[in-house]
């Protein structure tokens, strides 16, 4: 993993234990683990966490393996969960949801494997933002696998028809423009986003989303 990627990844060192108490055992889930950078990070930051991953595609969870030595990895669906009701403290999504054919089935199946007041976080690319205006059919986010892109407002919708209550959201910063991720420009993007995280509007490439499942 680069550097890059580790401060990038920092955000959530500093966020989750604004939401969850990581000083607890308890359970959390990532989903669309990829290479499982995130997964291993979280499982050096928080050591009293068991942490799961999962992943649709066989050969990916074997490179996860090599960045999470801990963790427990699956093969399966994010559409269908294949755990029992209330076992997570928290799921986890870095871009996995707008690969998935009917998305409204995975904060079915988060809400579902959540306990009472569990936490899911998610981002997605953002197709209202300032980059997909600009770049058009050249956006980053329209590849043929990216099949669920909605709005902000969207994925909100879904959340709230799924019993969570939205905690804090926001998109990124303009990183999906090509000249905005080459230096000295990139600083104007990446500068920001170690420290922050993501922003409190809607025209970033990225779409973020903390919410809680109500009791």
């Amino acid at each position: 993993m680069n550097l890059i990627h580790k401060l990038t990844y920092d955000i959530w060192r500093r966020t989750l234990p604004k939401y969850v108490d990581c000083r607890q055992e308890a359970c959390w889930l990532e989903c669309g683990m990829g290479p499982g950078h995130l997964l291993g990070l979280v499982e050096h930051w928080f050591p009293r966490k068991k942490v799961c991953g999962l992943d649709i595609d066989v050969p990916t969870i074997k490179q996860a393996r090599q960045s999470s030595t801990q963790a427990r990895l699956l093969a399966a669906s994010a559409e269908a969960l294949p755990f029992p009701e209330q076992t997570f403290e928290a799921v986890l999504s870095l871009h996995m949801v707008e690969h998935l054919p009917e998305p409204d089935n995975f904060f079915r199946e988060a809400a579902r494997v959540l306990k009472p007041s569990g936490l899911l976080i998610f981002a997605t690319p953002n197709p209202i933002g300032i980059g997909a205006r600009v770049m058009k059919e050249r956006w980053t986010g329209l590849v043929p696998d990216h099949i669920s892109l909605m709005a902000p407002s969207a994925w909100r919708a879904l959340l709230k028809n799924h019993g969570f209550g939205i905690l804090d959201h926001g998109t990124t910063g303009i990183t999906d423009i090509p000249m905005f991720r080459r230096l000295p420009l990139a600083l104007l993007n990446w500068g920001p986003l170690f420290v922050c995280g993501f922003f409190p509007w809607e025209l970033g490439g990225a779409y973020i989303c903390i919410a809680r499942r109500r009791s």
